[in-house]
């Protein structure tokens, strides 16, 4: 019996010694693949991608990012148009009316590591906002609102390159610095001659604005941006 577990033990000690030793395994090969000494072949390269997350413009039209990477930085730019390349249109039109979601925004990302960069970006939304109306029995008007914003913003995300493609997602972008306008312009309006003031409708003029300008200064989060490099 002594001979047995003797001999178990050798046998197990000869397979570990074997399987570390294994011929048809190269450990230079499996290192490289689980952790790659550079992102991709060449230290420099061209993006093309589609973007959509979590973002007042973008959640309903969708991104076209052009980029350039420069190890370890990526400078490019983003353009949306609910015109051109919108989602979503007749829940758009049934929710907001006539209108057009618009944008573009400026941004630099600085990679860190094999996967993880911080990126800065400069945003610029619009929003436009037809035929507006606000009907009572003491008035009636009818108006456009037109609704811009420029942002700063910070935050983190992950990039990972393939053969061809590259997978990037900016995982949350705080507003750090914000700039508003917005621009109203009345066709007619019925409130200052039926009920002698305007008050009413100037109220809810400002109400309808604070609230959009709201809505295009929230943060971005999960952007997602899948195309390829060249």
């Amino acid at each position: 019996m002594l001979f047995c577990l003797q001999f178990s033990t050798v046998t197990h000690a000869q397979d570990l010694t074997q399987i570390d030793e294994d011929p048809y395994l190269d450990p230079d090969s499996a290192s490289e693949v689980l952790q790659p000494a550079k992102r991709t072949e060449s230290a420099q390269a061209y993006l093309f991608g589609i973007s959509y997350g979590l973002n007042p413009i973008v959640i309903l039209a969708p991104a076209i990012s052009l980029g350039m990477y420069w190890d370890p930085l990526v400078f490019g730019m983003e353009i949306s148009d609910s015109e051109h390349l919108g989602i979503w249109e007749k829940e758009r039109r049934e929710n907001f009316g006539t209108s057009r979601f618009r944008g573009d925004t400026q941004f630099i990302k600085w990679l860190y590591g094999n996967n993880f960069y911080l990126i800065a970006a400069r945003e610029h939304r619009i929003i436009n906002l037809w035929n507006r109306t606000y009907n009572r029995l003491s008035g009636h008007a009818l108006y456009d609102m037109h609704i811009e914003t420029t942002l700063t913003s910070l935050g983190a995300g992950l990039l990972r390159f393939n053969d061809i493609g590259f997978l990037a997602i900016d995982v949350l972008r705080f507003n750090v610095q914000k700039k508003e306008s917005v621009k109203v312009v009345e066709y007619w309006e019925t409130w200052s001659t039926r009920s002698g003031t305007r008050e009413d409708l100037d109220e809810n003029i400002q109400k309808r604005s604070d609230k959009w300008v709201d809505i295009l200064d929230s943060p971005s989060g999960f952007i997602v941006t899948f195309g390829f490099y060249f």
